[in-house]
C-alpha cells in the first residue's frame, strides 16, 4: 500500500467492502426513501415561498416538487404547462418519440389525489410525486410502445413495466413520454434529435433526446442509461445534469441493454439536486434485480437537495485530475472550473488513470451480439451505419466462452486499480472533462458506439462501476455550445459525489441558463395505452435479462 494510503481512507475502504457483505439482507427491508421527510437541511425541498411559478415548466424539479407539495401548484398545471411547451417548440428539437396524454393525465390526477391527502393526514408523499418525467425509448411501460428508436422494434408493445418505472409510478411520478435514444442505445450522436442550444448540433448520446427534453424545459426530469458515457455526454453537450450511479445502484431489470456488464440507468435532470431527488426514489431493491440488494442502503431521508455551503465547503476535499487534451476554448471553461474547485478549499492533485485492458472491448461486443442476434433477420431495418457494428457482433458468438471470462478477469482487475489509484493518492473524486468536443454537427459522431468512447473519456466509470456526477460549467466562447465536467469516485460513495457536485454547481449555477428556442410545432404521436405485449420479459423481446451482474469492489483487499 502506498505510503498516501491514510487511516481515513483505510478505514473508508474497509466499511465500504463490509457492507457489500452485511447489507443485502437490511436492505430488503428498507423503506423507500420518497415516503421519508427529510430532516436535515441538506435534503430538505426549498421553501414554496421563495420560489417563482410564473411558468411551472421552466421550474426546477426540486422547486416544482415544493410547490406541488405545499399544494400551490397542482399536477395537473404542471403537466399542462410541459405538454404546451413541449407542442410549441419540439418541431425542431424532435426530442420527443412518443407522447402519452392520457395516460400522463391520469397520473396527474393520481397524483393530485395523493398529495391532497398526504397534506390532511399529514403523512408525507413522496418527492417526486407529481413531476413529469421522460423515459429514454429502452425501458418498458405495460401496454406501450417500446422501440429503443429503431424500425427493428416498429410495433413493439412492451408486456410489462420496467424496474424504473415501477419504482416511478409508486412514488407518483407522471409519464409524459418515451424520448428518442441512438438507436439501441449504441451510439454517441442520436442523429434524429437536434440540441436546443443550436439544432444543427448533435445533443450527445446515446441519451440524446432525454437530455434535449431537459434542455429544452419540455420536463423537469428523465431517465436515460449509461454504457459508455450515455448519460454524461449528453449532460456535458446540452447543460444539463446526470448521475450515473454505482453499478448496481438502480434495477435493470425490463430494460433493453447494450452491454449487460457496463450498463447503467442514470437519472437526468436540469440541475444535480434535481436528478439526486431522482435518485433517492429510484435506487431501492428490485427483487427482479437481485444486484440491487447488495449495496448500501440509501441515505436516511434520501440523497442530498443542497449545497452545504460556506466559505470553503471542499475544505478537506482531494481532487485528483488526470490529463486533458481540450479545445482551447473548453480547457479554459475547464481550467475556470479546477479553480473554483480549489476557491471552495479542495486541493487537486495531478494523477493518472489506469489504463483501460483493450481486452474489455471484445466483451462488450459479444454482450452486444447475444442480445441483438435475436434480429438476425430483420438487420437491413437498422440505421445503414449501423448494419455493420450489428453485424460483426452477431459474429463474435464465435469466441469461447473461456476467453469471455478472462475479459471479465480483466474488468475485476480494472476495478482494482481504480480503487488503488484513490488509496495511493487519498482521493475524494476526479475531476475529468465532460467531453473532448467543443460542440458536433447532428451526424458528425454517425457510427460511433459508445464503447468506442471517441467523444470523451467515459469508459473509466463503466469498467470501474463507479459512481459519476456530470455537471454543467458554462457555454464555448467558440460555439456558443455547454460544456460539463464529470465527478467520479469509488464505488459505493454516491452520496459523497454528489455532496461534492452539489457544492460546485452552487457556485457555477449555469443550469439556470434557457435556450432561446424557436417556435416550431412537435411531430411526435400521442399515443394511448393498449393490452401489454405476450412477453415474457417486461421488453417484449428475448435474451433482455442479464445473464450475468457482478457488483463493482470498493475496498482494497
Amino acid at each position: 500500500m502506498g505510503s498516501a494510503f491514510s487511516r481515513r481512507r483505510m478505514l473508508g475502504s474497509l466499511a465500504g467492502g463490509a457492507l457489500l457483505v452485511s447489507t443485502a439482507t437490511a436492505q430488503v427491508g428498507h423503506a423507500s426513501p420518497g415516503h421519508r421527510r427529510p430532516t436535515t437541511p441538506g435534503h430538505r425541498l426549498p421553501d414554496p415561498g421563495t420560489v417563482d411559478a410564473t411558468d411551472p415548466a421552466l421550474l426546477s424539479a426540486v422547486e416544482a416538487a415544493s410547490l406541488l407539495h405545499a399544494g400551490r401548484l397542482h399536477p395537473k398545471e404542471l403537466l399542462d404547462a410541459c405538454l404546451a411547451r413541449t407542442r410549441e417548440f419540439d418541431g425542431l428539437t424532435s426530442a420527443w418519440v412518443r407522447l402519452y396524454p392520457e395516460f400522463a393525465y391520469a397520473g396527474a390526477d393520481a397524483a393530485g389525489e395523493r398529495l391532497t391527502r398526504a397534506r390532511s393526514e399529514g403523512t408525507p408523499a413522496p418527492d417526486v410525486c407529481g413531476l413529469p418525467i421522460a423515459l429514454k425509448d429502452i425501458f418498458a411501460v405495460s401496454g406501450l410502445p417500446l422501440t429503443a428508436s429503431s424500425r427493428v422494434l416498429e410495433g413493439n408493445i412492451a408486456a410489462g413495466h420496467s424496474g424504473v418505472w415501477s419504482k416511478l409510478e409508486d412514488a407518483g411520478a407522471i409519464l409524459m413520454g418515451h424520448a428518442h435514444t441512438d438507436e439501441f442505445a449504441i451510439g454517441v450522436a442520436t442523429p434524429q434529435v437536434g440540441n436546443p442550444w443550436n439544432t444543427e448540433m448533435s445533443p450527445g448520446g446515446s441519451s440524446g433526446g432525454s437530455a434535449a427534453v431537459l434542455a429544452a424545459r419540455f420536463a423537469p426530469l428523465a431517465v436515460g442509461s449509461d454504457t459508455g458515457g450515455s448519460v454524461r455526454l449528453p449532460a456535458s453537450a446540452c447543460g444539463i445534469s446526470s448521475i450515473k450511479p454505482t453499478y448496481g445502484r438502480i434495477t435493470s431489470h425490463g430494460m433493453i441493454p447494450l452491454t449487460w456488464t457496463r450498463d447503467h440507468v442514470g437519472p437526468m435532470a436540469r440541475s444535480l439536486a434535481d436528478a439526486s431527488m431522482m435518485l433517492s426514489a429510484l435506487a431501492t431493491v428490485d427483487v427482479d434485480d437481485p444486484i440491487t440488494a447488495l449495496g448500501p442502503p440509501v441515505p436516511a431521508g434520501g440523497y442530498p437537495l443542497a449545497a452545504k455551503g460556506g466559505a470553503l465547503p471542499l475544505a478537506g476535499v482531494r481532487l485528483g485530475l488526470p490529463p486533458s487534451d481540450l479545445p482551447p476554448s473548453l480547457q479554459t471553461l475547464f481550467d475556470d472550473a479546477i479553480q473554483v474547485a480549489r476557491s471552495l478549499g479542495a486541493e487537486v492533485v495531478s494523477v493518472v488513470m489506469p489504463p483501460t485492458p483493450t481486452s474489455l472491448a471484445t466483451g462488450d461486443v459479444v454482450e452486444m451480439g447475444s442480445y441483438h442476434r435475436q434480429f438476425a433477420d430483420r438487420i437491413g431495418l437498422y440505421r445503414p451505419e449501423r448494419v455493420t457494428s450489428v453485424g460483426a457482433a452477431v459474429a463474435s458468438l464465435a469466441v469461447p466462452v473461456v476467453d469471455y471470462l478472462m475479459l471479465e478477469r480483466d474488468r475485476l482487475r480494472y476495478q482494482y486499480d481504480y480503487n488503488r489509484l484513490f488509496a495511493d493518492n487519498d482521493l475524494d473524486a476526479v475531476m475529468i472533462p465532460g467531453t473532448r468536443v467543443d460542440g458536433a454537427l447532428r451526424e458528425e459522431f454517425l457510427g460511433v458506439s459508445v464503447t468506442e468512447g471517441v467523444p470523451g473519456d467515459v469508459k473509466w466509470a463503466n469498467y470501474s462501476g463507479a459512481p459519476v456526477v456530470t455537471l454543467p460549467v458554462g457555454r464555448s466562447s467558440a460555439t456558443g455550445m455547454p460544456f460539463g465536467v464529470q465527478l467520479g469516485a469509488r464505488p459505493w460513495q454516491d452520496e459523497r459525489i454528489i455532496e461534492i457536485g452539489l457544492e460546485l454547481q452552487e457556485a457555477i449555477p449555469v443550469w439556470r441558463d434557457l435556450p432561446d428556442l424557436a417556435p416550431a410545432p412537435g411531430a411526435a404521436p400521442e399515443v394511448l395505452q393498449v393490452a401489454p405485449g405476450p412477453g415474457p420479459d417486461p421488453t417484449n423481446t428475448v435474451d433482455a435479462a442479464a445473464p450475468l451482474r457482478t457488483p463493482p469492489m470498493n475496498a482494497m483487499d
